[in-house]
């Protein structure tokens, strides 16, 4: 089975980091659960392009460096591996993929087949679609946080586990998606239904 696995608040915890440089670099006093949208400038105001700049810098900096993995998606993803292929589909930019590759060699060394960036909210490179990478790499399952994403995604052969989070929250999920707390309910989806 092919497997997508979304990065930001699936595998790092990204937004933990963006937070700390916010709150550091910006005199806020934000916390996560703020983010009842994952949409940057909703939260701590400005525009979208305003908000891209601020990203942009994040990502150069020691928070960006020192982002943790989630809890449990190294050990659960260290049995996934063992019998099914597994591919990192992240909205990321392009501009920062030396970057993230280190990272993930780093917290997750010989675990994916390949990283591909959709290159979202970039200041450079076109960007494309979730669903034409997961199609293009024939994916049977996609673990995600977005909710847009996971609907996207979304056909009668793929199914999508949604991180629970406070910025992808709906009362009417399709049957094919499947909300869970961590990644050993993921894993336990699994054993019960692959």
């Amino acid at each position: 089975m092919k497997i997508g696995v979304d990065l930001d608040e699936v595998l790092a915890d990204y937004l933990s980091a963006v937070i700390d440089f916010h709150n550091a670099s910006f005199g806020s006093s934000l916390k996560k659960e703020d983010f009842v949208s994952y949409k940057f400038w909703e939260i701590w105001g400005g525009t979208v392009d305003e908000a891209i700049d601020k990203i942009y810098e994040f990502n150069k900096t020691d928070f960006f460096k020192k982002i943790k993995p989630v809890p449990g998606s190294q050990e659960v993803l260290d049995v996934l591996k063992q019998n099914h292929e597994l591919f990192v589909i992240t909205s990321r930019q392009q501009d920062f993929a030396n970057e993230t590759k280190a990272w993930l060699d780093e917290h997750f060394p010989g675990v994916f087949q390949g990283v591909h960036f959709t290159n979202k909210y970039s200041k450079s490179g076109e960007s494309r679609s979730k669903l034409s990478v997961c199609d293009e790499l024939e994916i049977d399952v996609l673990i995600e946080d977005s909710l847009d994403y996971a609907l996207e995604c979304l056909n009668e052969k793929r199914k999508v586990f949604l991180l629970d989070y406070s910025w992808n929250q709906s009362t009417d999920l399709p049957e094919k998606i499947s909300r869970v707390d961590s990644w050993p309910e993921i894993l336990n989806n699994f054993s019960d239904k692959f």
